[in-house]
């Protein structure tokens, strides 16, 4: 029966401890020559041989079919360890057995069964705690065929952070167990990051279980999967792995640049980088450690910048891109918008009347641009403003880098806006989370965004997410100015801003028929007048809103904020120097041995710095903007449309006042109108248009006033990022300077309540 015993412990089956079908008990239902004290001494027994099998042959399947390589390693090391330091357990006692040992075998060389059960008591709990964890990484009942697409087979980051939990457990021979899966997990996922660290390429098996995935969206675009990523590694250790890879994969996609980086690296190529590299990553050993691992990613990504990706993405090249960026899209140079502008009401109108002028019936596909139309709109607009640019080497540079990658396009319903949760996979990014409220619609019939081309290798450095950011903005702020321009037009049109044409000569004028006109007009011109007056003041105060706010957001905000960037990025601090120095490389090996490639890039900002310092820079931006406030900016595109409705209305009373002038004085009708019934309805109209810009421009000075209580410091978007060098926003003056000047002196507007519907 011993031998029985012992077999079946080994992981054979044994009729000694094969339960019935059916059976309630927790162990099998004795054979004859038990009696119920052994069979319940057994008992223990029974169930740690079960246990064995199972665990055994469940850890045999996950180490053959497991989709991932940590939960592979670590069922390979439970067989490999565990389970065979119980077999050695069971050839010990068999041993003992047979040696007579006097710790096992008592007199009469009579052997208890209670010894035997005592031996074994303590691999039971360590036996189902291994089966737990085996079940935990596949679940038993998981069909063979769907186990890389089941929900409840666990990744690797998962196993390591339960192994790291159950290591806090309390249990000495548990918490070996689970230190010892652990360094063996983590160490197969530390081989996964060196492929690549290293080399910038996805693990070649278990690419799924890695927290990089391919983003098949774009062409050598990466993206972190934080549901893959184990509790150790920080989400800034994580970009900056990131970070890594893409830089390694861009190198190796461009082979004529990577030699010619050869070159003037003086013999540093990333072979020669590769030992160095190494050194640092074979730091880090199991069981990791959060700051380690961060040191080491730090060391690489150092070392990569200072000896590669300066000459790959130099200084000069994202000063030229960013240049564009403040120029075009935020209006940096006022003649663009005002070119855009322009060339953009010049093709509505002639839509307009093209649609007027063709057969009826078209509705509104008459009215909608194509996209053709929307790129000759920015190519005329490009057109005008190379004809103003003056002789300046670098503004003509600038100008034509923006020719070549701008676009004006139709925007795409289907992509969601700029930080919200379905937007940012990584929200390491710390994108802004801007208001739901859309400003691209007004400039042309349909949404429009202004884009640019990101290419190699400034998508090291500009995100197609950032790039939504700074649309977002070019519509806001083009917006604002194009409302500033419609209202200022107003005062253009002669015939509705004083009397036009001129009165009559005194030849004319003194005859009685001549006094007789001349008295019809200057009545005519006077009550018109009274009637616009609260029209011309409602308009003034909101060119003087949108001047002072045009002011404020586009002189002291994007301007102040871009200067101060600019000069972080073109003059790094002594910090980075000072951090650069203590984070040098080991010495590469090479037949040259000039020291400037090494002190150089010392004074260079970390490209992986720059991308964290410019979306900083985004999300002061957008804050102080007041773009992320949702009840000013739909306010204020509330605002904007009823400026474009009274805009349209001034102009169609001036038509209607025409004519009726013609009428009057000149006796030419038009029996089809009745212009005079027109001007009323206009009128009503306009001053429904009026009232509801003035309550918009209350609403907006209110809601300014709301925010400056809220905000008493602006704290969002600045601080310094964890890396070296951190850039800080730039505190602009909050919105009490702009609410100084729009405080206009008291609330002395009309105070009726009435229906404007």
């Amino acid at each position: 029966m011993l031998h029985e015993i012992l077999l079946s412990l080994s992981g054979h089956p044994s009729a000694l401890f094969d339960a019935q079908p059916g059976s309630s008990h927790v162990t099998s239902t004795p054979v004859a020559l038990l009696s119920p004290p052994e069979a319940d001494l057994l008992s223990s027994l029974g169930h740690l041989s079960r246990l064995h099998r199972r665990t055994r042959d469940h850890v045999t399947r996950i180490a053959a079919s497991h989709p991932s390589t940590v939960c592979r390693a670590a069922a390979t090391s439970i067989t490999s360890h565990h389970l065979d330091n119980f077999q050695r357990k069971i050839l010990d006692v068999e041993s003992r057995i047979l040696k007579q040992d006097a710790s096992i075998v008592g007199a009469y060389n009579i052997v208890p069964l209670a010894g035997i059960v005592g031996e074994f008591s303590e691999w039971i709990r360590l036996m189902q705690w291994l089966w737990e964890i085996s079940s935990f990484m596949l679940p038993p009942d998981a069909p063979s065929k769907s186990e890389k697409t089941d929900q409840r087979t666990a990744s690797g980051a998962e196993l390591i952070d339960r192994l790291r939990a159950e290591a806090q457990t309390g249990y000495p021979d548990i918490e070996e167990a689970a230190l010892h899966l652990g360094a063996v997990a983590e160490t197969s996922w530390l081989r996964q990051l060196s492929t690549w660290l290293l080399y910038g390429r996805l693990p070649s098996f278990g690419a799924s279980d890695f927290f990089i995935e391919d983003d098949s969206e774009e062409e050598l675009a990466f993206a972190v999967n934080h549901r893959l990523l184990p509790k150790f590694v920080t989400r800034h250790t994580a970009a900056s792995i990131l970070f890594i890879g893409k830089s390694l994969n861009q190198i190796r996609t461009l082979p004529t640049t990577a030699k010619t980086l050869t070159g003037r690296s003086s013999g540093a190529s990333k072979l020669d980088l590769l030992p160095v590299h190494v050194h640092h990553l074979s730091e880090v050993t199991a069981p990791i450690a959060s700051a380690k691992l961060a040191e080491a990613v730090a060391n690489i990504r150092l070392s990569l910048s200072r000896n590669l990706l300066q000459h790959l993405l130099p200084r000069e090249k994202i000063v030229e891109i960013l240049t564009v960026l403040y120029q075009f899209f935020l209006l940096g140079r006022g003649e663009f918008a005002m070119t855009l502008i322009a060339e953009a009401d010049d093709r509505m109108q002639s839509r307009h009347r093209s649609t007027a002028q063709s057969k009826q019936g078209h509705g509104i596909q008459g009215v909608l641009l194509k996209e053709g139309e929307i790129s000759h709109t920015l190519s005329r607009a490009f057109t005008v403003l190379s004809t103003l640019s003056g002789e300046d080497d670098t503004t003509d540079d600038i100008l034509d880098l923006a020719m070549d990658i701008l676009h004006l396009t139709i925007h795409n319903p289907s992509n969601n806006r700029p930080g919200t949760p379905g937007r940012a996979r990584d929200p390491t990014a710390i994108l802004p989370k801007l208001a739901n409220v859309a400003f691209n619609d007004l400039l042309l019939s349909i949404p429009t965004n202004l884009t640019t081309d990101v290419r190699s290798p400034l998508d090291l450095f500009l995100a197609r997410s950032d790039l939504e950011v700074y649309s977002a903005i070019n519509a806001y702020l083009l917006t604002l100015r194009r409302s500033h321009l419609h209202l200022s037009q107003l005062w253009r049109q002669s015939s509705i801003r004083r009397e036009h044409p001129a009165p009559p000569g005194y030849l004319y004028s003194n005859t009685p028929h001549g006094k007789a006109v001349l008295k019809r007009r200057r009545e005519r011109t006077n009550k018109r007048t009274r009637d616009l007056r609260k029209v011309w003041a409602t308009c003034a105060a909101a060119i003087f809103f949108l001047s002072e706010s045009e002011a404020y957001f586009q002189g002291e905000v994007v301007q102040g904020s871009f200067k101060h960037f600019l000069y972080w990025v073109e003059n790094p601090t002594s910090n980075t120097s000072t951090t650069a120095s203590t984070l040098s490389p080991i010495p590469i090996s090479s037949s040259t041995t000039h020291p400037q490639p090494s002190s150089e890039p010392q004074t260079h900002h970390d490209p992986e710095s720059l991308t964290h310092a410019h979306r900083t820079f985004l999300t002061h931006l957008t804050h102080t903007l007041l773009l992320t406030d949702a009840p000013f900016t739909s306010t204020l595109r509330q605002t904007f449309t009823h400026i474009d409705a009274l805009s349209a209305l001034m102009s169609r009373l001036q038509s209607i006042q025409q004519n009726l002038d013609l009428e009057e004085d000149d006796g030419i009708e038009n029996y089809s109108r009745n212009y005079r019934q027109e001007e009323g309805e206009v009128g009503v109209e306009l001053d429904r248009a009026r009232r509801r810009l003035d309550a918009d421009l209350k609403a907006l000075v209110e809601r300014l006033r709301e925010v400056d209580g809220e905000r008493v410091a602006a704290n969002v978007g600045d601080g310094v990022e964890g890396v070296e060098g951190g850039y800080e926003a730039l505190r602009v003056g909050g919105v009490d300077r702009l609410l100084m000047k729009l405080d206009w002196g008291g609330e002395d507007e009309e105070s009726e309540v009435e229906d404007l519907v």
